[in-house]
Parts: C-alpha cells; structure tokens; sequence
C-alpha cells in the first residue's frame, strides 16, 4: 500500500503516512474517509503542487485529477479509475482551455455521491447540486474556462511554460483549495 508514492502502513484502521514534501516537511498519520475542509484542501494542493521526480515529462496531478482524488477519499470512495477517469479531462480538457477541471473534478464528485445507478433514476438532483456549485465558482472566479480563467493558451510551448511559472502554484491552486471546500459543503448540505 502506498500514499502519494511512499509506503504506508495500516494499523488499527489508522493510515500512517510519512510523505517527504518539498523541503523535508512530513504530514504525519490520516484517518482515512472524511476529512475537515481545511484538511482537504491541504490535500488537494499537495496532490496538485507536487512535482513528480521526471517533471516535465511527469506531471503534478491536474486540477481534476487532484479534486476527484481528494473528494473520492473525503467520501470514503475507492476506485482503480481514480484518478485515471480525470487524466483527459484536467487542464480545460487536455490542454484546450475549455472547462476548468476544478469544475469537472467536483462534478464527477458530486456524481460519485448523488449519481443514478440506472437510467431509470432522475438526475435532477445531481445536476441541481452540479449547477449550484458552478453559479458559486463563476461568481467567484468570473469565469467557467482554463483559458478565460488563465488568460493562456496553455496548448503551446510558450503558454505551458508560463502557466507553470505565474498561474499552477498560485491562481490554480487556489481554485482547487476553493473547489473541495465548496464541494464539502454541498456534500455536508
């Protein structure tokens, strides 16, 4: 068993997690499942921010992949898809600076908690929780898309580089710390 890579070890339903972060800063034992807002967000930077040893070929998690995988563990959900399902989708869809993956990330959350199991079941009440969550993320950030958001065209050489150096650590972060708080309080409604 591992946890962002580094081994772990389960005694007495407790996780007990050292994970070398930058500078040689260690987050010590997790429950696992639910997480406070605060503790999530946390998460989610880590997963987000964290810079793989063979970076630029290896990449952080995307804005997507991070949220889903931070919300599927606050909800307790485990999946081999996670964070596969999220890999095309992160980065306005695979770099095209379409919609924000802090958006598709909680959606396919908030899918994974409400959605139907047959097409027989309505999902007016998971698209009523999806609609609210993306009117609060639009009045917050002034727009629904990586590119608007950004104001890069991340699909080039140039943008990329430039979105790693002044947007990643910073703007986008933010979003995905904003991202599982208010999915934690939709979730908590």
């Amino acid at each position: 068993m591992s946890f962002l890579g580094c081994p772990t070890l389960k005694v007495d339903s407790v996780l007990l997690t050292i994970v070398t972060l930058g500078k040689g800063n260690i987050d010590n034992a997790h429950d696992e499942g639910m997480h406070t807002a605060e503790e999530l967000q946390e998460k989610v930077a880590r997963y987000f921010q964290e810079r793989p040893h063979n970076f630029p070929e290896g990449r952080p998690f995307n804005c997507c992949e991070s949220v889903i995988l931070a919300l599927t563990e606050h909800l307790g959900e485990e999946s081999d898809l996670i964070p596969r399902i999220a890999t095309g989708v992160g980065a306005g869809f695979s770099l095209n600076g379409l919609t924000c993956g802090c958006i598709s990330g909680v959606a396919m959350a908030l899918g994974v908690k409400y959605g139907r199991k047959s097409n027989e079941d309505n999902p007016q009440a998971t698209w009523k929780r999806v609609d609210g969550y993306m009117e609060t993320f639009k009045e917050t950030w002034g727009a629904t898309t990586c590119r608007e958001l950004t104001g890069l065209d991340i699909k080039t050489a140039e943008g990329l580089k430039e979105y790693y150096r002044s947007v990643h650590d910073y703007a986008c972060t933010e979003r995905v710390r904003f991202a599982v708080k208010k999915a934690v309080e939709i979730i908590e409604e």
